[in-house]
């Protein structure tokens, strides 16, 4: 969960009090078919949060070389403890990722752009960070119109929550936008949780096709 907000960090420490990631079980079918398998993998989990996801990552292939940032450092201070191979970075993305261009070559971004204010800039940062021909896999909830329109109807106040962590909502449209806009090319997407077009969420794989964009 990542923003440097001041009240937003605040917030997101609160968040993460003695919190798990609520709904891993929902994506991990999705994530497992995706985990590079190769030796001396450089891999990213951005907005790793507590290090549930990177936990089983880690189980399926316990050779790659992971990293995990999130703004939480109450997040980080307990993902070093639980994973102490790995290494981890406690972040502001309001500026430049702390990392050197082209350093990983895959990056997991699940479920974080939708807590995110500048998807401009971060969209761009995980670009610039990815290797050429590296991939991406980004999950975000999905709302499509016969989901939203629904929602508003029947659940409105729950599904619009003005005190939930979520402050932006991705379509399939914005959300292939946004890659195409950095320069990253789409491979696959798809959907996971309920069935379509009532999904939870929404899943895209996108390559890095040059070093330069």
């Amino acid at each position: 969960m990542l923003s440097n907000k001041p009240a937003m960090k605040k917030f997101y420490e609160r968040y993460w009090d003695g919190r798990e990631s609520e709904d891993t079980d929902i994506k991990w079918n999705i994530i497992k078919q995706n985990i590079p398998l190769s030796e001396n993998i450089h891999f990213l989990d951005f907005g790793c949060g507590t290090g549930a996801l990177l936990s089983r990552i880690l189980k399926v292939n316990p050779k790659l070389l992971a990293t995990g940032a999130d703004v939480s450092k109450q997040a980080i201070n307990h993902i070093k403890k639980k994973i102490p191979t790995a290494n981890f970075y406690n972040i502001k993305v309001d500026e430049k990722l702390p990392f050197n261009d082209n350093s990983f070559d895959f990056i997991l971004a699940a479920d974080v752009m939708e807590h995110i204010y500048d998807t401009e800039l971060i969209f761009s940062e995980l670009k610039r960070v990815l290797k050429p021909k590296g991939k991406i896999l980004i999950s975000v909830p999905y709302h499509g119109m016969i989901k939203n329109i629904l929602a508003s109807l029947v659940a409105f106040d729950s599904y619009f929550d003005p005190t939930q962590a979520h402050i932006r909502f991705y379509t399939k449209g914005n959300l292939f936008k946004r890659m195409k806009n950095v320069g990253l090319k789409i491979i696959k997407h798809g959907y996971y949780g309920r069935f379509y077009p009532l999904s939870h969420a929404i899943y895209v794989v996108c390559e890095k096709s040059n070093i330069s964009g």
